[in-house]
């Protein structure tokens, strides 16, 4: 029993043993399992605070980019306290500070300084994009964000990026609308192409593409821009495009591997893709939007915030502190080291911020004989004292007046022996061969000393300009064998002669101001002093008293031409005649361009401060440290371009007197309902310039009534008005006689709203329109003289100086351009040059101004081969359906890149040899005529058109070359070392 008892007891006391020996082992599997369980949620949740700290430094990430991208769009060079500012406002996030290990700032922007502490820009090839490969002006950043949580879970992000400004006349071919390609003949100009809209493709020949091509919107290859099939007519050529840059590889593109099946809203072509970028085809060698394409914009264009255009570029600003600083910096205005201002008004210049505070001048003090300069005072007086100075010296400036009427004194009506459309009043100060102005307005010349941001310091040479001259030469001397033998037709009351029966060859006439920078005006063909010795008129001498030169205002011209593509709505010549005068002999008043013109060589000289110039103050213009200052010149003529009214409409911008847009003003040119092109008084595709849509339909310039103010009282003129004889009786300037009218309606359309002139009624006798002011905007500039340029010497770089010639207003350039000047064509001494304007036409060395009056539209004028060296940015026109089929195949297109270059002669047999890079920035806004070939406007040349390879070197770019904007990323990784 015991013995039992004892072994109970021993029994109980291993189970109580093995008992806690498992409630020991349950004891640490519990501990185990709590350990495991709370290490993993531990675990867990050190993952969820590292994965919170990576999308912390991710977000941070992306929203110092856009920081930083959105900056860079509104100011390519950004100041160091504008990327402090950046730094300074990170993402708020709960829980989430961007900070160190140290404590140091874990949101920073780091880049290289230059002198002022400001990041570094430095000119590098572009490393990603599809601009890749191309030279830039860029500043390079690393991004660095450091996110830490609460726990201090830390992500640390690193992103390289590089902000890049591309200057625009590195590419070949630009533009910002729809880009067109359709020669003929073989045409393979080089380098990159780009459109930030659509481009249409087809050839006659051979069209050849040697550099990589980008299109944001959509490539076309079944059709041109007007809708007209390319599969059929004349474009059976072939387009080929480089798959491999640089190497003779080339694809052609078939009318089946455009980026739609067919012309534009068809749908998309399914093996796009593949065409553009795979390797046995283009290799991303020819992209649009969806393989990689992307838009490139101009500062100007980002910063106005929606209020600004790209052709800002060249317009005039608002007036002073209306528009921002950084829009107004970016105008050639505001960059210009020269600047040529006229107007009908003065306060539209003195009001425009970056101008000097010396008023403008009246030309109209200047149209009385220069013998009444000094009893007249003021401005005339102080410029006739200037110019007998350089006179003596030897320069040529004999003080002349400006054009006035030649009307006889107290007439009342038009009369067709004189053909002025001006009287001369029965009064003092007016005289016979000095009636009223025909050159007026105020003219306001400014040089820029020392440049700012964006306005430097001014100072007016407006009285040292002209006193080197403004007088050009005259252009049909009368020989002495064609019976101009008596005083009834030369003296003091000159007839109007006829034009000539045949073509002229260029003048060989002296200038009476042979070192004007710029010319007003020009002697007429039959001046007062007008002998058979001395046909022209004009002696130049070194001494005055041989110096012969006319001095009556009768005896000068308004500088001007007809450009038959302004004149006319279609590529026809009006058939019939009126009085026994053909209208095929008559000109259109619309298509008179009188203009202002710009003597290169002698410009160059004057910034250079070389020979007659040197006491000038143009090289006080010369920036010895920033190249890209030296030398750009501002023109804008406005003349002509006065309201009756202020205006009200939001754009285009207004002067700031309110009567002034700088635009034509004429929408209603195209009418494609009517095979005339007649005005229909509604907008129709193709003539919303303006891009507004429906509310930018103008007509304003379509009424001359307020400058012309016919029939009223000399006494009682307004800003900008001529007046002119009234348009009925007694002046009669209007009217179906061409014994008694000067003026008469267009026999194809019959317009009365709102005025029955309107431009194209017809000038009955087209010689008085050389001689008399045009009552519409037709103002121009037309440079001269331009082979040789090199007299604007020497820039920092040691290399030569360039020049920017930038106008608001339509271009021609006549003869040899930066080339040819001795001959050796391209080979010739040249400078880096651009010409920027709202259309560029190119005249042969063979032009003169007579011959575009002499049977306008027969297309007869004759051209010879010339050289054109320069970077050109103009305006086109919009695109519009083909009105008719009988209409020609490319008339609704804007002529395409082969013709962005305009001509007005008959280029048959003669090469037009072009060198430079093609930008089509915007819609023109002044010469607005429709693209027309080839029957009334010109015959093509043989283009002998190429890339300017120099261009491709940032040192030997034009001055000023704007500069497109893009962010590229180059680098993105995580950094896992705290130092790091």
């Amino acid at each position: 029993m015991n013995a039992v008892k004892k072994l109970t007891r021993r029994d109980s006391g291993i189970a109580l043993l093995t008992t806690l020996l498992l409630m020991l082992l349950m004891s640490s599997l519990l501990v185990g399992f709590i350990l495991l369980i709370t290490s993993g949620q531990k675990l867990s949740g050190i993952n969820n605070d590292y994965s919170r700290a990576f999308y912390a430094s991710e977000a941070g990430m992306e929203k110092i980019t856009a920081d930083l991208g959105t900056l860079f769009d509104t100011n390519y060079a950004p100041s160091a306290a504008q990327i402090t500012a950046i730094s300074a406002a990170p993402p708020a996030i709960p829980g989430i500070q961007y900070q160190q290990y140290n404590g140091a700032s874990g949101y920073q922007v780091l880049y290289n300084t230059d002198a002022s502490g400001n990041p570094l820009a430095t000119v590098t090839s572009i490393q990603s994009g599809s601009f890749q490969g191309m030279t830039a002006l860029a500043t390079q950043y690393t991004l660095l964000v450091t996110a830490r949580t609460v726990s201090n879970n830390e992500v640390k992000l690193q992103r390289t990026t590089q902000t890049v400004g591309i200057p625009m006349f590195q590419f070949g071919v630009f533009s910002d609308t729809d880009l067109s390609f359709f020669p003929g003949p073989d045409f393979n100009f080089g380098g990159r192409t780009h459109t930030n809209g659509n481009v249409f493709f087809a050839a006659g020949s051979n069209l050849t593409l040697a550099d990589r091509v980008t299109a944001v919107k959509d490539v076309i290859r079944t059709n041109l821009s007007n809708g007209f099939p390319t599969t059929t007519g004349s474009y059976g050529g072939t387009v080929n495009i480089t798959t491999s840059p640089g190497t003779l590889s080339y694809r052609a593109l078939d009318y089946t591997e455009g980026s739609l099946t067919g012309t534009l809203l068809s749908p998309v072509n399914p093996n796009w893709m593949n065409i553009s970028l795979g390797a046995a085809n283009y290799a991303g060698n020819l992209r649009n939007g969806a393989t990689g394409a992307s838009p490139l914009n101009l500062g100007i264009v980002l910063l106005g915030s929606g209020k600004t255009q790209p052709i800002d570029m060249i317009r005039r600003p608002m007036g002073t502190g209306v528009e921002d600083p950084a829009v107004l910096n970016l105008r050639y205005f505001a960059q210009a080291s020269l600047k040529i201002l006229l107007s009908d008004n003065a306060t539209d210049i003195t009001s425009l911020p970056c101008t000097s505070a010396t008023a403008p001048v009246d030309l109209s003090q200047l149209t009385i004989p220069a013998a009444n300069w000094v009893a007249a005072g003021g401005f005339p007086k102080a410029l006739f004292t200037a110019m007998n100075v350089n006179n003596a010296l030897g320069y040529n400036t004999p003080p002349v007046p400006l054009a006035a009427s030649g009307a006889a004194k107290g007439a009342t009506a038009y009369s067709k022996t004189d053909g002025y459309w001006l009287p001369t009043p029965n009064a003092a100060p007016f005289a016979t061969a000095s009636g009223l102005p025909i050159i007026k307005g105020f003219l306001k010349i400014d040089l820029q000393t020392a440049y700012g941001n964006p306005c430097g310091l001014w100072k007016d040479v407006t009285l040292e300009v002209l006193s080197f001259g403004y007088a050009g030469r005259n252009l049909y001397a009368q020989n002495p064998a064609g019976g101009l033998s008596t005083p009834s037709q030369y003296g003091t009351n000159e007839p109007l002669l006829s034009l000539p029966a045949s073509q002229l060859a260029p003048s060989a006439c002296a200038d009476v101001h042979p070192n004007a920078i710029i010319r007003l005006e020009r002697v007429r063909d039959n001046p007062s002093n007008w002998k058979g010795a001395n046909p022209c008129g004009v002696t130049n001498a070194a001494l005055p008293v041989a110096q012969s030169y006319p001095t009556n205002p009768a005896d000068y011209w308004p500088n001007a031409l007809f450009d038959v593509r302004e004149g006319t709505l279609r590529d026809v010549s009006t058939g019939g005649s009126l009085g026994g005068i053909n209208y095929s002999d008559m000109v259109t008043i619309g298509g008179v361009m009188q203009y202002i013109e710009i003597d290169a060589k002698n410009l160059a000289g004057y910034l250079g401060g070389a020979g007659v110039f040197k006491l000038g103050s143009g090289h006080a213009s010369y920036d010895s440290t920033n190249a890209p200052n030296d030398y750009s010149v501002y023109i804008s003529d406005r003349r002509g371009n006065y309201t009756a009214g202020a205006l009200t409409n939001p754009w285009p911008p207004l002067s700031p007197n309110l009567h002034e847009t700088g635009e034509y003003g004429w929408d209603d040119f195209v009418n494609s309902s009517n095979t005339n092109g007649c005005p229909n008084g509604l907008q129709d595709v193709g003539e919303d310039l303006d891009v507004l849509g429906g509310t930018g339909f103008y007509t304003y310039g379509q009424d001359p009534t307020y400058i012309m103010a016919a029939g009223t009282l000399y006494s009682t003129l307004g800003s900008g008005q001529y007046g002119m004889y009234s348009l009925a009786g007694p002046g009669n300037l209007y009217g179906t006689t061409p014994a008694s009218n000067a003026l008469a309606p267009n026999p194809t359309c019959t317009v009365t709203v709102p005025s029955k002139i309107w431009p194209m009624v017809e000038v009955i006798h087209a010689m008085e329109a050389r001689e008399n002011p045009n009552p519409f905007f037709r103002r121009a500039v037309k440079i001269v003289d331009g082979n040789l340029l090199t007299g604007l010497g020497l820039c920092p770089a040691l290399v030569n100086c360039g020049l920017a010639i930038a106008t608001e207003n339509p271009a021609y350039i006549q003869g040899d351009f930066n080339a040819n000047a001795a001959g050796g064509g391209f080979n010739n001494p040249h400078v880096a040059v651009s010409v920027n304007a709202d259309a560029i036409t190119l005249l042969s060395n063979n032009y003169n101004d007579v011959n575009s009056f002499v049977t306008p539209y027969a297309n007869n004028t004759t051209a010879a081969t010339t050289f054109y060296r320069t970077a050109i940015m103009a305006g086109k026109g919009v695109s519009f359906p083909q009105p008719f089929n009988t209409d020609p195949n490319d008339f609704g297109t804007d002529g395409g890149v082969h013709n962005f270059l305009r001509y007005i002669e008959n280029w048959s047999g003669q090469t037009l040899n072009y060198r430079g890079s093609i930008i089509s920035m915007y819609y023109n806004r002044q010469a607005t005529g429709t693209f027309k070939c080839c029957t009334t406007v010109y015959s093509p040349p043989t283009r002998g058109y190429n890339f300017d390879t120099d261009f491709l070197t940032p040192s030997l770019l034009p001055p000023r070359t704007p500069l497109f904007r893009d962010v590229n990323t180059t680098g993105f990784t995580q950094l896992l070392l705290p130092t790091q």
